[in-house]
């Protein structure tokens, strides 16, 4: 009898565990992450039963976790809601300095009053990796906790990205080449009259008033299929830098080999041309007045254009551009000093590319086109500078305090093809440069408006000026036993020796679950099976007690039988 009292206590312990347990299953069934823990029973014995023999001992209740056991996820307003669908939980820590890593499938994170995410109604803090531009996670060791820091929307209030490349797509009219200066001569070897073409562009003044001084640079062309030689170099064309003082008068003429043209005590002087096909050089006209040559030639075609870029603060700068038709298929593209869009004011210094770079006011590229109108050569002149990959390579000192210099690599095409620029007849009685199409990778200044959170566990930041960059990645947290977690209050789960050591991931990867962004998990709890099991155990518990008061009323009829 003795046995048969101590199995009902038992029991009357083990349905009052299990009612407990059901009535905080059913308390929490709109918990949000909450998962709906079982009761399991298991068998208690005084000692070992032997052949027919079965001791009576009793029952003991044990809770059971089901972390994983997924809730239905349901869409919310609030973009900074998440659900795991999937294994895994979200890492948290009790207050910004906290030092312990907790865990939770509760996603209802909103914003404390410094940006920082934290699970609603409590003081647990969600935790990240802070990552670039890309996506890509920032930081050394990021499978360790010590790699998270805490989740701040408001770091990031405002964006602005640096233009870094910028591509041009235009067309160049074929038909601007017929209409360089140029001047005739007699071939003396020939008698035939032939003609050389001359173009120049502005590439840069300084001084003022009688000591101002304006650069040029100069192109001479051979007349078709002939070569020229100037006493130092010899080619189809042939380049010059020219300075020209405030009366007109060359100052300095400098050869593409670096070669100057003066005579001792006399003011510089362009050289004499011998086309290769006469033995008798050529003499242009006025060869030591730039005013008279210039007058005597017609206006090449000459056409601006400009780039817009972004600095690293977002603000838009121009950079001027001037397109030269030079002949033999060539162009003179002459990058001058940056100014804002207006072009009213100088908001920059251009550097070239020399060893010591200098601050120059323009720098000038030559580019060619094959006779089937598709892309040639890109020569930088005058120490222009070129990116490793030989594209035009757009360098500034910014005078608003951005990062300095701007470098901007310009891409203006492939070789031997027509996807960047092109030189086709445009069939125009007045020919322009069409440009078709430009693009940079820049990004003005502009205000947050918002976050939202992917699959992959990104939270992205949107601002107003389009832009949208991913500043934060929320892990997904595994352990070997999630079910081995030790339950605490607020839906947070602490490790222990039952669940093992964490494994920090990315979201959707080694196993781990996706993140749903503005949903969040219901509790999995079933009302209908609690209130079954509710049922179930108070009837066990009523029949433990029975089983007590029939053992009373053994013991009274024993007692009486030995009155």
């Amino acid at each position: 009898m003795d046995a048969a009292m101590n199995s009902a206590v038992s029991a009357l312990q083990a349905q009052s565990s299990a009612l407990s347990t059901v009535s905080n299953n059913l308390a929490n069934s709109q918990t949000t992450g909450y998962k709906a823990v079982d009761t399991q029973f298991l068998s208690l014995l005084s000692q070992e039963s032997q052949g027919i023999s079965f001791p009576s001992g009793g029952v003991t209740a044990v809770a059971r976790q089901n972390l994983m056991d997924q809730g239905l996820i349901q869409g919310t307003s609030t973009t900074t809601d998440m659900a795991i669908n999937g294994n895994g939980l979200f890492p948290v820590q009790y207050g910004l300095d906290g030092s312990q890593t907790f865990y939770t499938r509760n996603g209802a994170f909103d914003a404390d009053s410094k940006g920082n995410l934290l699970l609603s109604g409590t003081n647990y803090y969600l935790m990240g990796w802070e990552t670039d531009a890309t996506g890509k996670v920032l930081g050394a060791n990021p499978d360790n906790t010590a790699s998270l820091q805490p989740v701040n929307i408001s770091k990031y209030n405002s964006s602005a990205v640096a233009t870094t490349s910028y591509t041009l797509q235009a067309n160049l009219p074929a038909e601007a080449q017929n209409s360089l200066a140029g001047f005739s001569y007699i071939n003396t070897a020939t008698g035939a009259s032939e003609n050389m073409t001359v173009s120049y562009v502005q590439t840069g003044t300084t001084g003022s008033g009688t000591a101002a001084t304006t650069t040029y640079l100069m192109a001479v062309d051979a007349p078709p299929g002939e070569t020229v030689k100037d006493g130092s170099a010899t080619a189809s064309q042939l380049m010059y830098s020219v300075t020209v003082d405030a009366n007109g008068n060359f100052t300095s003429v400098t050869g593409q080999n670096g070669d100057t043209y003066s005579s001792t005590g006399t003011p510089a002087t362009l050289p004499s041309f011998t086309p290769s096909t006469a033995g008798t050089a050529v003499t242009l006209p006025s060869l030591t007045s730039w005013t008279t040559l210039q007058a005597s030639l017609k206006n090449n075609f000459s056409q601006p254009t400009s780039m817009a870029v972004y600095d690293s603060l977002g603000v838009q700068q121009t950079f001027p551009v001037t397109w030269t038709a030079a002949g033999n298929n060539s162009w003179l593209m002459t990058v001058s000093t940056p100014t804002n869009p207006a072009g009213t004011a100088t908001t920059g210094e251009l550097v070239n590319g020399a060893t010591t770079p200098a601050v120059v006011s323009s720098y000038t590229y030559e580019v060619s086109f094959n006779s089937n109108g598709s892309l040639n050569t890109i020569k930088a002149l005058n120490n222009a500078p070129m990116s490793s990959s030989g594209e035009p390579e757009l360098q500034a000192n910014w005078l608003d305090g951005a990062a300095t210099p701007g470098v901007v690599a310009v891409d203006l095409g492939t070789q031997g093809q027509t996807n960047g620029l092109s030189q086709f007849d445009t069939g125009e009685t007045t020919p322009l440069i069409a440009v078709k199409s430009t693009s940079q990778n820049g990004v003005q200044y502009g205000q947050l408006t918002g976050v939202s959170v992917d699959s992959s566990g990104n939270v992205i930041a949107a601002y107003d000026n389009g832009q949208k960059v991913p500043i934060w990645k929320i892990p997904v947290v595994t352990f070997p036993n999630e079910n081995g977690l030790q339950a605490m209050n607020d839906g947070v789960y602490a490790q222990s020796s039952q669940s093992g050591n964490y494994m920090l991931n990315q979201a959707g990867t080694n196993g781990a679950g996706s993140v749903q962004g503005s949903s969040l998990e219901s509790s999995n709890v079933n009302t209908s099976v609690e209130f079954s099991n509710m049922i179930t155990a108070q009837q066990a518990y009523s029949s433990a007690s029975q089983v007590i008061k029939t053992d009373q009323q053994n013991f009274q009829t024993l007692i009486q039988s030995i009155q």
